[in-house]
């Protein structure tokens, strides 16, 4: 419960001001049955008209002040619950931008969203009811008990054994939902992971007709998720019905009893109706508390994976040091290895490689050779298990996320574009782009014509994904969005991949005429693309097989003259 306490804060007055308006709200309920009964036995009884009339306002001025303090303790309790929750869903957001790509892929997108919009909101709705109900529900409950034994103590044994019996039962029942709950939370994590991959590849399903079983599979995991959500219901489905079952046979107990000892005199009429009235002030209460502790379970739950998040000890690099800004970087790779998480073979195997400043690479290979792997440690998005990296004489883990982010410029083969204008998505919040470094970079990536065809320019709003936009359009703009804030370190994993032979040259050669000769790493399957690199890295199963220019690796590598000859038809000229 500690994220909790962690966030009370400004809130400690709502939290404690809350239960404290509740339970002056319950004094006002418990003194009430025993004003009725004395009407009842000094007014009604007696034909006293007078002593009536003289009561009566009273039970309307408690009737209204206890509304004023009920709204109040609801209004306290809703303001602490919604900013406490709202902390709680900073800290969470603030957590996730601190992991690295690794820690984050372990909790999942569907894990986060759920952390983030559904586990909250349970946390939000439990706090609200906890300060609601958790002192008012066992103060009515004990208070009902003391003023029913002020009445007529040998009768508060019935309230006492009732009370005893369903404190027994509630127990039970959190012990063994809270785990419940847990487990249907996490087949809610399940769920929206794969409506998220149905949506996002609704195009590909369609395509090859696999809607129907893209349904099936979501089907099932809805079951399994109902399934979940039943046996996490089982024990507050009994709860209630429980709760009504031992109060009333309390009460039947004591309309009897009552009724006995009224026969012998030994009760009032009064008196009987104020324990009837105790009696069920019990039955109320208790099946607030049995429901708020329904709620508190799944929130208690919902708390713990919240807490779970937020012990995750972040793998990402903690560095402080900066690197200079718009200057050619060098990069070296020293024994470097890297296995991703859940995989036994490794990716990257013993990669060493120095880079000069203002070099130009070309790393190649086929599928799954390890070069986007080799490209996401060399840009920091992956730590290496073994050996180090190294960005202009300094290990990439001394390197602040602001300085590698500012240093490194990296475009993806699959550019996530955001809804927002095409100014938004190239700049990325980055306020000290100014508007022509952005008409610059969107010059050298070759998409000023995507920018041209647009009426509104810039400004022009694109869709989530950026529906609309073809792959080659998407992939030129990621490149601007590498290129705008003049990084020192350029790197291309496969982003000229959809772009035509002609655009993609006239994209090389523009980085070749960029004034301060950022060193340039390119990731690709194509021998065109890499051909007049300074240097090639050929790669084969996550080692390098052999570094050199084009001309010299088409006389030392068997392998590399077979790529080039199926590519370029028997000719690199």
């Amino acid at each position: 419960m500690r994220i909790i306490f962690d966030h009370i804060g400004k809130y400690r007055t709502a939290s404690v001001l809350s239960p404290v308006f509740k339970l002056l709200e319950a004094c006002f309920e418990l003194t009430v049955p025993l004003i009725v009964a004395s009407v009842i036995d000094n007014g009604i009884k007696k034909s006293d008209t007078a002593y009536v009339y003289s009561h009566v306002p009273i039970l309307v001025l408690f009737a209204v002040i206890g509304f004023a303090v009920a709204i109040t303790a609801q209004y306290f309790a809703a303001y602490a619950a919604t900013g406490i929750s709202s902390g709680i869903r900073k800290c969470l957001h603030d957590k996730l931008q601190t992991l690295s790509v690794s820690d984050y892929e372990k909790i999942g997108t569907s894990g986060a969203v759920t952390l983030l919009t559904s586990d909250v909101n349970q946390i939000q709705t439990g706090i609200n009811l906890f300060l609601r109900l958790l002192l008012r529900s066992p103060f009515i409950v004990i208070g009902a008990c003391i003023m029913a034994a002020f009445v007529k103590p040998s009768m508060s044994l019935i309230f006492i054994s009732c009370t005893a019996i369903l404190a027994v039962v509630i127990a039970l029942n959190m012990k063994f939902s809270i785990a419940r709950h847990k487990e249907a939370r996490e087949g809610l994590d399940d769920l929206v992971r794969k409506t998220a991959n149905g949506i996002t590849g609704e195009r590909v399903i369609r395509g090859f007709n696999k809607t129907e079983s893209d349904y099936l599979k979501f089907e099932s995991k809805s079951r399994r998720l109902n399934a979940a959500q039943t046996k996490a219901a089982d024990f507050a489905a009994w709860l209630n019905p429980l709760t009504y079952a031992v109060v009333n046979l309390a009460i039947c107990l004591l309309i009897y009893r009552g009724a006995v000892h009224f026969n012998i005199g030994d009760l009032t009429d009064g008196q009987v109706v104020a324990l009837y009235n105790y009696m069920s002030q019990i039955l109320i209460e208790l099946v607030k508390l049995a429901n708020l502790i329904v709620s508190v379970s799944r929130a208690y739950a919902c708390v713990k994976r919240a807490e779970g998040l937020m012990n995750i000890e972040s793998t990402a690099n903690k560095g402080t040091v900066g690197l200079p800004a718009s200057k050619p970087l060098s990069v070296s790779l020293r024994n470097v290895s890297f296995t991703y998480p859940g995989n036994n073979e490794e990716s990257v195997k013993d990669f060493s490689l120095d880079i000069a400043p203002g070099e130009t690479i070309g790393i190649i290979g086929s599928t799954g050779c390890g070069k986007s792997t080799a490209a996401s440690l060399i840009a920091g998005i992956y730590n290496a298990q073994q050996g180090d990296v190294l960005i202009d004489g300094t290990d990439i883990k001394d390197i602040s996320a602001a300085g590698l982010a500012s240093a490194v410029g990296m475009s993806l083969q699959k550019t996530r574009l955001f809804k927002g204008t095409l100014k938004e998505n190239i700049s990325l919040g980055r306020s000290s782009l100014s508007d022509e470094d952005i008409e610059e970079a969107c010059s050298l990536s070759c998409s000023d014509d995507v920018i041209a065809s647009k009426k509104e320019g810039l400004d022009f709003t694109i869709s989530d994904g950026g529906a609309g936009l073809s792959g080659g359009q998407k992939q030129r703009i990621g490149i601007a969005r590498a290129l705008a804030g003049k990084p020192g370190l350029i790197i291309l994993d496969d982003s000229t991949s959809a772009l035509d032979w002609g655009t993609e040259k006239r994209l090389l050669n523009n980085l070749d005429t960029i004034p301060s000769k950022p060193t340039v790493i390119l990731i690709s399957q194509k021998v065109r693309t890499c051909m007049n690199c300074d240097r090639i890295v050929l790669m084969d199963d996550g080692r390098i097989e052999a570094v050199a220019p084009h001309e010299e690796l088409l006389k030392i590598s068997a392998n590399y003259r077979y790529m080039n000859s199926l590519q370029m038809k028997g000719g690199a000229s």
